[in-house]
């Protein structure tokens, strides 16, 4: 009776989180499709193609390397800041919906696009590289990136329910400072995300020889 108790508990409250967390859930599925896709495209890629990204994925983790922690630390936050920003912007447009959705899906095709690349020239030696120095720092600044399509696609749906016909005229879009309070909290996990990451380039990145 007790562990059916238990069942019936838990499985309430993963329904509750689920529904509560429906958007958030919906936009970490379009990145782990991008993975995917990223994945599958790499495989049907011709020989030359193949090559340019072995170098060019190859010849950036090569850099970071050999960088110290404040350029790595640079590197990636840079990296986060340009999709925190294009969707801090777009949510204050109102037709803005299908370009938030892409971001998971961009992000997750350009990690898809190198952690493929990595094992398809180096094999199982890039599963360190992957799991250790790359994989940590993008899971964090990913959630950041998906919290702020999350809080875009609310901004841009009020602007968007405030131009139809029979919009509540003393009806306003949602709070800007919720909006602006929402991405400063997901440059914060970005921060820390870049700091994780040059923390374990600097760390781990010289043992965890590719060759």
């Amino acid at each position: 009776m007790a562990t059916s108790a238990k069942r019936r508990y838990y499985a309430r409250y993963l329904a509750h989180y689920t529904k509560k967390n429906n958007t958030l859930i919906a936009l970490g599925t379009l990145f782990v499709a991008g993975m995917i896709l990223g994945v599958m495209l790499l495989r049907g890629a011709g020989h030359d193609t193949l090559g340019l990204l072995e170098r060019l994925v190859g010849g950036f983790i090569a850099g970071r390397a050999q960088a110290g922690l404040y350029e790595n630390f640079i590197s990636a936050f840079g990296s986060s800041l340009l999709f925190v920003g294009a969707v801090f912007v777009a949510g204050f447009c109102a037709i803005a919906q299908p370009v938030i959705l892409a971001v998971p899906l961009v992000r997750g095709l350009g990690f898809g696009f190198s952690a493929a690349s990595l094992y398809l020239r180096y094999g199982t030696q890039a599963a360190g590289v992957v799991g250790v120095l790359m994989l940590p720092g993008m899971l964090l600044s990913t959630l950041a990136i998906l919290i702020c399509c999350r809080q875009a696609l609310r901004f841009s749906g009020s602007f968007f329910a405030t131009l139809r016909p029979d919009a509540d005229k003393a009806a306003q879009p949602l709070s800007l400072r919720t909006h602006c309070t929402v991405h400063a909290f997901a440059l914060g996990l970005c921060a820390l995300s870049a700091f994780i990451e040059a923390a374990l380039y600097l760390a781990f990145a010289n043992s965890l020889v590719l060759g």
